[in-house]
C-alpha cells in the first residue's frame, strides 16, 4: 500500500481538495521586509504552492517517487499541505488517507480506470473544494484473470 499511498499524494499534491485557506495573523509578521499587521487575514494558496518547481521539479508531471522518504526529506516540512499544517491542521487526515488507500485498491484490484477528458482539457472550479466545471467521465474496464 506504500505505493498506492505515494500516488494518492501525488494527486493531491496536483489537485489538491481544499485549494486555498485563510488565516488570520495573530501578532505582526515581516516577510521580505514587509511587514503584515496582526488582525490581518491571509490565503494560502496551496494549489500554487504545491506548484513551486523549487519543491516539485517539473510540477506538472505526474510522478509518485516525489513521495519516496528520501525525496520527502529534501524538501521544506511546510512545501505539502494537503490537510493544511500546525494547529489548524485537518483532524481527519489521517483517516482520509486510509479511506482513499482502501477505495483505490479496492476499486483498481477488480477495474481498469480512465478519464475521457485528458487533463488538459479539465476546466476546474474552486470553490470551497477544488473540482472539474462539468465533472470528470471516467470510463471504467473490468480488470480479467
Amino acid at each position: 500500500m506504500k505505493y498506492t499511498e505515494m500516488c494518492i499524494k501525488e494527486s493531491i499534491r496536483i489537485f489538491p481538495p481544499v485549494p486555498i485557506v485563510f488565516r488570520e495573523i495573530k501578532e505582526d509578521v515581516v516577510i521580505n521586509n514587509y511587514r503584515i499587521p496582526s488582525g490581518t487575514t491571509i490565503a494560502l494558496a496551496i494549489y500554487q504552492l504545491h506548484r513551486d518547481p523549487e519543491q516539485f521539479p517539473e510540477p506538472e508531471v505526474f510522478d509518485p517517487d516525489r513521495f519516496l522518504l528520501e525525496n520527502v526529506n529534501k524538501r521544506h516540512p511546510y512545501s505539502y499541505v494537503p490537510f493544511s499544517a500546525g494547529p489548524r491542521n485537518c483532524i481527519g487526515q489521517k483517516f482520509a488517507m486510509m479511506e482513499m488507500k482502501i477505495l483505490v485498491s479496492s476499486i483498481l484490484r477488480k477495474y481498469r480506470v480512465e478519464s475521457v477528458t485528458p487533463r488538459e482539457h479539465l476546466k476546474l472550479v474552486n470553490e470551497l473544494i477544488l473540482r472539474p466545471l462539468n465533472g470528470n467521465i471516467l470510463k471504467i474496464f473490468p480488470r480479467t484473470q
